[in-house]
């Protein structure tokens, strides 16, 4: 046989054999963790291919791919430090399918050896500069990250920039490998030039007087440009409801003699906002709630607020109109009116209310100082009461000043895993004022949400009350303190727990709640919860607590956190409850 015929047939039988298709099964790497780990798998050419080439990878170029590895492994590690990598490929075949380990020798990594870094210009005397040159995430002796070097550098230069640094230059940026000794030196270097000020401050596109909107500038003209005064006055602008856009932003391209101007687009938002939906709460049974908000009656940011909440045992209706106020603690002029209705199975109330009220902020808390003119009719006893004609009726005028002040902070508003909220109002009334009986009183309200890895959450609350007068049982119902419901001490009905008049519950001048809630998410939006909670409504300092053991579910529904608890008390005669909410935890 001829060379060149035998050359033919031994390509013929061995043509079959290279060109087979393979399944690509699982590609290990070993050797190394961690980030260094995860940008070598996003790097291999291997596992980048789609489904349908894995599942027919030929041989040539499963050979072409594998040789590829040193090289995109010694790639993938400089970045981290490691310039002496190497990668030791094995391939298992069988039935098919070719299975890779890929093993990792990182060697030895290269080290910072020093880290020279320097501003030169006016922010060589800026201390917000010089911190953010201290804070440079890499120091002598550390192993070379260059992402870590990318970060802290963009970390000064937006500081630069965020104070007023609009000229900054970055006049050296290197970074200096010695393999040979595996040393690596920093060098960065800036010109930082002239710091600009705040020029004038050109608002276009607003619908609501200029004279207002001024005044929710947090800045002066001529002074020393800073980014955080332009995100604050973007959150004053978002929290006045007025705009549906809003861009605040240096006008750099118009800047002369070191003064930026600040220009202000805005966009009118939608005027009326109408609002629907429906409630359920064990206590108030099912209900259906309705709302208008007129954003902006007129150009001087007035709004207009209305709502209606008709619930089986719960009614309000109310109207509110408030007027902007920027001139100390900035907030508004709130003038309200309310009518409330609701009804246990011990207590019925009626209620008319004025309400006058100057709101703001005051060290990162909401404070309001109020002025309430209040009607309140009331019935307190059972049926069996009302017919032997033994229930507690009255009525009471009552004029009285409040004072109130809350703190909300999470990091959900929605579903929070680590969030605070602190509350506290303090109220009195006088004769002298027109009230009918003399008081004072305080509540303190707080709740505390932590996490304990990321399906885990416990959940703290507490309330402290109460009331000074010698005339309790003048004061009406809404005034005096009741425990027991949903929001209080689980397994005991709603408000029945406090001092009772012939076995009827009449509120008590001092209040005392606590609890403590364990939540386990089983998935994204179901879990489950068990609590204790603990307690008393009380006159004298020495009466018990009543105590509230129980479990329930959690679901998180698009309108909320719905909770489903059943909660025993332990009180003797106390049975079983069943209670149902829905609201923010917070």
């Amino acid at each position: 046989m001829r060379p060149s015929a035998t050359l033919l047939l031994l390509s013929a039988l061995l043509l079959p054999a290279l060109t087979q298709a393979r399944v690509l099964g699982k590609v290990r790497v070993a050797g190394i963790e961690g980030a260094p780990l995860e940008n070598v798998r996003k790097s291999l050419s291997l596992l980048r291919l789609n489904e349908a080439d894995r599942d027919a990878l030929e041989e040539p170029r499963l050979a072409y791919l594998l040789r590829r590895v040193p090289a995109e492994v010694s790639r993938a590690l400089e970045p981290y430090g490691y310039y002496e990598a190497t990668a030791e490929v094995a391939v298992k075949r069988r039935n098919g399918t070719a299975s890779v380990t890929i093993t990792i020798d990182p060697g030895k990594p290269v080290r910072v050896e020093a880290v020279e870094l320097s501003i030169q210009g006016a922010a060589d005397a800026d201390s917000a500069v010089t911190q953010a040159l201290a804070a440079f995430p890499l120091h002598e002796g550390e192993v070379l990250d260059h992402a870590a070097y990318d970060s802290g550098k963009l970390a000064i230069q937006r500081t630069l920039l965020g104070r007023g640094y609009f000229d900054a230059e970055t006049r050296t940026h290197r970074v200096e490998v010695t393999r040979a000794a595996r040393a690596a030196r920093i060098r960065l270097d800036w010109d930082s030039g002239p710091r600009y000020r705040f020029g004038e401050t050109r608002i276009e596109g607003s619908h609501i007087r200029r004279s207002l909107l001024e005044k929710t500038v947090p800045y002066l003209q001529g002074e020393p440009y800073e980014q955080d005064s332009l995100l604050q006055l973007h959150q004053r602008l978002t929290e006045l409801d007025y705009f549906g856009y809003i861009d605040v932003r240096p006008d750099i391209e118009q800047a002369q003699s070191e003064e930026v101007p600040i220009a202000v687009s805005l966009v009118p938002g939608k005027r009326n906002v109408y609002t629907s939906g429906l409630s359920f709460g064990t206590d108030s049974g099912a209900g259906a709630q309705f709302g208008l908000e007129r954003r902006w009656v007129n150009d001087r940011g007035h709004k207009l607020a209305a709502h209606l909440d008709w619930a089986q045992r719960r009614k309000s209706l109310g109207a509110e109109y408030r007027i902007p106020a920027f001139a100390w603690a900035e907030g508004w002029y709130a003038f309200g009116a309310n009518r409330r209705e609701e009804e246990s199975s011990v207590l019925r109330t009626r209620i008319t209310e004025l309400v006058a009220s100057r709101s703001g902020r005051w060290h990162g808390w909401n404070v309001a100082v109020a002025a309430h003119a209040r009607l309140e009719d009331f019935e307190i006893g059972d049926r069996e009461a009302q017919r032997e004609g033994t229930a507690q009726v009255g009525n009471s005028r009552l004029v009285y000043p409040a004072v109130s002040a809350q703190r909300v902070w999470s990091d959900d508003a929605m579903y929070p895993t680590h969030g605070h909220s602190l509350r506290g109002e303090f109220k009195f009334g006088a004769s002298a004022l027109g009230s009918d009986v003399s008081f004072g009183q305080f509540l303190l309200d707080a709740k505390l949400i932590r996490s304990l890895g990321e399906n885990n959450r416990f959940l703290f609350r507490g309330q402290l009350g109460r009331t000074f007068t010698d005339r309790l049982l003048a004061l009406p119902p809404s005034l005096r303190f009741f425990a027991g419901g949903d929001r209080s001490i689980r397994g005991y009905g709603y408000q029945q727990v406090g001092p009772r008049l012939n076995e009827v519950p009449t509120g008590g001048k001092n209040l005392l709640v606590g609890s403590a809630e364990y939540e386990r998410r089983f998935t994204p939006v179901w879990g489950a919860a068990a609590f204790v909670d603990a307690g008393n409504a009380f006159n004298e300092i020495n009466e018990g607590a009543s105590v509230g053991v129980g479990f329930g579910l959690r679901w998180r529904s698009p309108v909320g956190m719905v909770r489903v608890d059943l909660a025993r008390g332990l009180d003797e005669g106390a049975g079983v409850e069943l209670h149902i909410n829905i609201g923010p935890d917070l």
